[in-house]
């Protein structure tokens, strides 16, 4: 422990005194992360959301007993299945091929984020939007290569190997679209879509994201169950790509309901950075907040009193930070204080200037 201590220690030292090499560093990181995200997110779509079970069929006879093939998706992902259902509501018979539906859907894709990369850029931040852009990009690379054409495909195998089980489909779905999402807010960034503005309005209101992208996907959720009941012609119907009763739509959404509380869930778990905690020291050391106040970008509040048992004069400082940044402010009032007695309370909401660190 000590040794990945002090190399920590060395290569903050070495960014200081090498800022070109902080910086190159930092954008490699996030490129990494931004590529995992962008593959997972397909990944999870291709395997779970929107499987082609028209290959599967070949091989698997589970397939003419599902009577959900696809699942919503939400945010721009989601726009775009609605998209793709007017083509073929529209007649667009090209669809029935794998190949030219899968580019024909994460053209869409991008293209329906593009817009939303505009506010980004204006209200959010350039970084952001640069890195948001990339992740979009290279999902829809990701969803256009990754090969799901034939049944012997990785992908095909894996949404084969959980057959009828839906629950399970949605299950994982999930999981693969919150740590995308995840991944990218690590860096400050997005996975696109409706993300940006829920980004957006989060930092405003120092909320977490994970609710504020529920309300916007609702109404892209209601719309493909609605547009799902269209009859279409027998081109479609031939290759698995039918209309569905409605009451099989009714059941799309409600699954898919499912899958954005879960996609929430796992954010809003895992994602951190807009939770805060109040912090309550109980000291005897009256430079203590001071030196808080040297190691971290908030201030706090001295109230003084007295001990219930010893009557010693004591100081009870109160400072609201973020959760990522609770274990930094206990550490700091143990290496000044051993005794102090700390308190940490989670909270729900801040109203009031509560220091945000600029996003790039």
């Amino acid at each position: 422990m000590y040794y990945f201590k002090k190399l920590k220690k060395d290569f903050i030292n070495y960014f200081f005194d090498h800022p070109i090499q902080k910086n190159i560093f930092e954008h490699s990181y996030y490129l990494i992360l931004t590529v995992i995200s962008s593959f997972i997110f397909s990944f999870g779509f291709k395997a779970f959301i929107q499987p082609n079970y028209d290959a599967i069929a070949q091989t698997s006879s589970f397939v003419s007993d599902l009577s959900i093939k696809t699942l919503a998706s939400c945010g721009a992902s989601g726009i775009s299945q609605v998209l793709i259902s007017i083509m073929k509501i529209c007649g667009c018979d090209y669809l029935t091929d794998n190949v030219l539906h899968d580019i024909t859907y994460w053209c869409f894709y991008l293209g329906v984020n593009i817009p939303l990369f505009i506010i980004g850029f204006l209200k959010v931040g350039k970084r952001f939007t640069l890195y948001s852009f990339l992740n979009v990009a290279f999902a829809s690379i990701f969803g256009i290569i990754l090969p799901n054409s034939q049944p012997t495909d990785f992908i095909n195998q894996v949404t084969a190997a959980i057959g009828t089980d839906i629950f399970a489909r949605v299950t994982f779905g999930a999981l693969c679209t919150g740590m995308a999402s995840v991944l990218a807010y690590m860096i400050d960034s997005s996975t696109g879509g409706t993300d940006i503005v829920a980004y957006y309005i989060s930092e405003k209101k120092s909320v977490p994201v994970g609710k504020w992208s529920a309300f916007f996907n609702v109404i892209t959720v209601s719309v493909f169950s609605i547009l799902s009941v269209v009859p279409l012609d027998e081109v479609f119907a031939a290759h698995e790509m039918g209309s569905v009763q409605p009451a099989t739509a009714l059941t799309i959404f409600l699954f898919t309901i499912f899958y954005m509380i879960f996609v929430t869930l796992v954010v809003d778990t895992i994602n951190v950075k807009n939770k805060k905690v109040e912090i309550q020291i109980i000291t005897k050391n009256s430079n203590l907040s001071n030196v808080l106040i040297a190691n971290i970008p908030h201030s706090c509040t001295i109230l003084e009193g007295a001990g219930g048992y010893t009557g010693d004069k004591i100081y009870i400082v109160n400072v609201s930070v973020r959760k990522k940044e609770a274990k930094k402010v206990v550490k700091v009032c143990r290496s000044v204080d051993p005794n102090a007695f700390i308190n940490v309370i989670p909270m729900d909401q801040i109203y009031g200037r509560f220091y945000k660190k600029p996003i790039k």
